[in-house]
């Protein structure tokens, strides 16, 4: 990494030509590396609060049923609840 850092601060002589492709493709691998690390510890932290709701905990059966429904699911039982509370906020009159 220090190689790349030295040209970058020598950029401005008209000598250097630039990185070579082993040079771009190893900072590459170093930035696709750190994304990836970055992504596990996003995940496991998602994970790690998940587990600690009180509601959805690992040991209780409604986090079972939360993790098995699909988006398309929970908006049908959304429709289905308001097209039933519905009338009971209606105006009478």
């Amino acid at each position: 990494m220090k190689k790349m850092e030295n040209k970058q601060l020598n950029s401005c002589h008209p000598s250097w030509r630039g990185y070579s492709l082993d040079e771009l493709r190893y900072a590459r691998m170093i930035a696709l590396t750190r994304v990836e690390i970055e992504k596990a510890k996003l995940f496991d932290a998602a994970e790690h609060t998940r587990d600690n709701l009180p509601i959805v905990g690992s040991a209780s059966s409604m986090s079972t049923v939360l993790r098995s429904i699909s988006k398309l699911e929970y908006f049908i039982i959304a429709f289905k609840l308001f097209r039933k509370l519905a009338p009971l906020f209606k105006k009478k009159g």
